[in-house]
């Protein structure tokens, strides 16, 4: 009899753990079914900001360019690269006698509504920028959820006059250009007509459209940012031409600089 009531009692508790078992087992998928669903809802919620960036029509914002006594916002451009970037481009122009200095391009980002979405300013990496000069600038807009709110975009610039006269004189010569597999090489050269030695050199190529308007900018690497008078050094400058850059049907550079300024002894 005892052996009987212990076989009872070992099928009694063998079901019990049987149904425990299957008790926690339905517990765990429930608990990985959940989580599988909220990566679902992660990945749908993506799936509608790259839905809202496909909606955004840049070509509809206008773009407003102001000018001031001795100074022109021209040639801008704004548009959406292929890594889903919002670029704001142009280029600063000193229609003036006198020189520039303390150099900012201002921007007011504006929605249908009127509001302000976003007011910034850039700096321009040059101290100075002489009379004539053309001083190519870009923005990244970094706040994907409000592009579509974008209606307009104002550009500006603030600046000082800077009267002293420069001693230096670089100027840039293109001697050629040419296709090397995937490649557009300029080839040219930097020569300082100046009486004067020159430093903080840098040397800027803008690429414009068919509208003129500035589509991307590339500096050039050179090889020494000081030059002694009549001194004059070559420049290679090279341009990938995959699917990521923008079209363009030609280019311009532009060099900036300062004066050495002497110690007396």
């Amino acid at each position: 009899m005892t052996s009987v009531n212990k076989k009872k009692h070992f099928k009694h508790l063998f079901f019990i753990a049987a149904s425990l078992l299957i008790i926690i087992s339905i517990i765990l998928i429930g608990s990985c079914t959940q989580d599988a669903e909220i990566v679902v809802i992660q990945k749908s919620g993506q799936n509608d900001d790259s839905g809202e960036l496909y909606l955004f029509d840049y070509k509809k914002i206008n773009v407003e360019s102001t000018s001031s006594i001795g100074a022109e916002i021209k040639n801008c451009n704004a548009y959406i690269d292929l890594y889903g970037d919002f670029i704001v481009l142009g280029e600063l122009e000193n229609t003036s006698r006198t020189t520039k200095t303390d150099i900012e391009i201002t921007l007011s980002f504006i929605s249908r509504e009127g509001t302000s979405i976003l007011e910034t300013a850039i700096p321009i990496p040059v101290n100075y920028l002489k009379s004539g000069a053309k001083y190519p600038f870009h923005y990244y807009y970094g706040d994907r959820q409000k592009y579509i709110e974008i209606s307009a975009i104002k550009v500006g610039v603030n600046y000082k006059e800077y009267n002293n006269n420069f001693k230096g004189n670089p100027i840039v010569e293109i001697e050629d250009y040419f296709y090397r597999d995937q490649y557009l090489i300029i080839q040219g050269r930097v020569i300082n007509l100046g009486k004067e030695k020159i430093k903080n050199l840098k040397l800027l190529c803008t690429f414009y459209d068919g509208r003129e308007k500035v589509v991307f900018i590339k500096e050039c690497y050179l090889k020494r940012v000081k030059m002694m008078p009549s001194e004059e050094q070559v420049f290679t400058l090279e341009i990938l031409l995959d699917e990521y850059l923008e079209e363009f049907t030609h280019y311009s550079f532009e060099i900036f600089f300062e004066d050495e300024i002497r110690v007396s002894a």
